[in-house]
């Protein structure tokens, strides 16, 4: 197998996403929301970016191969990466695109609750991401 150039440039920048996530968490705690904001809306579009140029026809190319066994666990890993990836894209996207860089923040402390569950979707997608990365590639990056 050929050095995976497209995943590993991927996990490098869902690396930078999720240092991005925790710069926003820190900010967020220091109550410095306008920048807060910024570096979630960052990570929104860096993580667009991955998932339109790398994981979308990875996953494509992946689930179109004829004789795919659905419960092997490789696959099933892949699925929940994908439907909490999915899901926490998605909310991320309304989240920043219903705060569109308005100074005004009454509006996104009353989405406080959606956005700790997005935060927490994120960090499991992204880490069964580099789970993933590690079981399909180890053998290839090591060898």
């Amino acid at each position: 197998m050929a050095f995976p150039i497209g995943a590993t440039a991927s996990l490098a920048l869902q690396v930078a996403v999720l240092v991005l996530l925790i710069l926003a968490l820190l900010l967020k705690n220091r109550k410095k929301y306008r920048q807060h904001g910024i570096a979630m809306a960052s990570a929104v579009v860096l993580h667009l970016i991955t998932v339109v140029a790398v994981m979308g026809p990875s996953f494509r190319i992946s689930f179109s191969s004829p004789g795919i066994a659905f419960f092997e666990a490789p696959v099933i890993i892949t699925l929940i990466h994908v439907a909490s990836g999915l899901a926490a894209v998605t909310l991320g996207i309304w989240l920043v695109a219903s705060w569109h860089f308005k100074t005004d923040l009454k509006n996104c402390f009353s989405r406080k609750k959606i956005m700790r569950p997005t935060f927490v979707l994120w960090v499991a997608s992204a880490l069964l991401g580099i789970l993933m990365y590690i079981v399909f590639y180890a053998s290839t990056l090591f060898s």
